[in-house]
C-alpha cells in the first residue's frame, strides 16, 4: 500500500494552527473514544470527536478516526488487503462527486510500515444533526403534521435514490447511519458509516438490500409510512406490478429479519 496523504484547501490553516495536519500529529493525537474501538478483522478501528480552535475563538468540531490493521481484501488487494478507511474515504469522495450529502473529510492520511497498514481521517462534525432512529421517536417529529412527516420521508427517500443512482451500495443502511437536521423548516439528510459501502452498478440489489435494511430497522413507521417512502423513492404516485414485487420481497426478508433479531 502506498503512503496517500489529503487535505482540503479551506482548512489546511485550522489543521496547521492545531498541530493535526500530518500523518503523524494526527496519528499520536490524545483523543477519547466516542465508542469501544471495533477490533474486528485482525486489527483496530477507533472515532474520537475534538474541538479545533479557529481564528476568532471560535471552536470547530471534528471527528478523528484512527485505523491499525483494520482491513479487508480484494481482486487488487488479495494478501494483505487495505484498510476500510481508505474505501470509506472513497467512497465518500465519489458520493460528494454527484452531490449527495454526506460527511466531509479535512484530512485523510494512510501509512504503511513495518507491516503495518495505519490509516487516519478527520471529518467535520454535523452540527445540528441526530440518527434518523432518535430524531423518529423524538416529541418534536412526534408532534408533526402529516404533511410535514411526509416532507421527511420523502427527504429520506430521495437521499437514498441520489446514493443508489451515483452506483453506491451502502450495505449497512440502519436508521442510525442516516443523520437528518430540521432547518428553516426543510429537512436536511447526509449518510453517514460508509465503511461497508461498495459501488454496485445492479440498481435493483442496492434497492433490495439497503431498503431492507432501513425497512426493518425502523420498526416504529407505520404501513402507510412505508408505502409513502417506497413512491418517493420510486417517484410514482401509484407503484407498478414490479415496484410492487420489490416492496413485498423487501417486506417478506425484512420479516425473517426481526426474527433473527428477537
Amino acid at each position: 500500500m502506498q503512503n496517500t496523504e489529503f487535505i482540503a484547501d479551506d482548512y489546511r490553516a485550522l489543521l496547521s494552527s492545531n498541530a493535526l495536519d500530518r500523518f503523524d500529529l494526527a496519528w499520536a493525537r490524545n483523543v477519547a473514544w466516542v465508542e469501544p474501538p471495533n477490533l474486528d478483522r485482525g486489527g483496530f478501528s477507533g472515532v474520537g470527536r475534538l474541538g479545533l480552535q479557529a481564528a476568532g475563538g471560535s471552536t470547530v468540531h471534528v471527528y478523528l478516526k484512527r485505523q491499525e490493521n483494520h482491513v479487508r481484501k480484494s481482486l487488487a488487494h488479495p494478501w494483505r488487503g487495505e484498510p476500510t478507511l481508505l474505501r470509506e474515504f472513497s467512497i465518500i469522495q465519489h458520493l460528494q462527486r454527484h452531490g449527495v450529502p454526506t460527511l466531509e473529510p479535512i484530512l485523510f492520511c494512510t501509512q504503511s510500515r513495518s507491516g503495518q497498514q495505519r490509516a487516519v481521517m478527520v471529518t467535520l462534525s454535523l452540527e445540528g444533526y441526530v440518527p434518523m432512529d432518535v430524531f423518529t421517536q423524538s416529541a418534536d417529529f412526534l408532534g408533526m403534521s402529516l404533511t410535514q412527516k411526509r416532507a421527511f420521508i420523502a427527504a429520506a427517500a430521495n437521499i437514498i435514490k441520489e446514493m443508489h443512482a451515483a452506483g453506491v451500495q451502502h450495505r449497512a443502511l440502519y436508521a442510525k447511519h442516516v443523520f437528518v437536521k430540521l432547518q428553516s423548516g426543510q429537512f436536511k439528510l447526509a449518510l453517514i458509516d460508509l465503511e461497508k459501502a461498495r459501488k454496485s452498478w445492479l440498481p435493483l440489489a442496492s434497492t433490495y438490500f439497503d431498503l431492507t435494511t432501513l425497512n426493518y430497522r425502523t420498526a416504529v413507521w407505520s404501513r402507510t409510512s412505508r408505502l409513502y417512502f417506497l413512491k418517493q423513492y420510486f417517484a410514482v404516485a401509484r407503484l407498478t406490478g414490479w415496484q410492487k414485487l420489490i416492496g413485498r420481497l423487501i417486506a417478506a426478508r425484512s420479516i425473517k429479519k426481526q426474527k433473527v433479531l428477537v
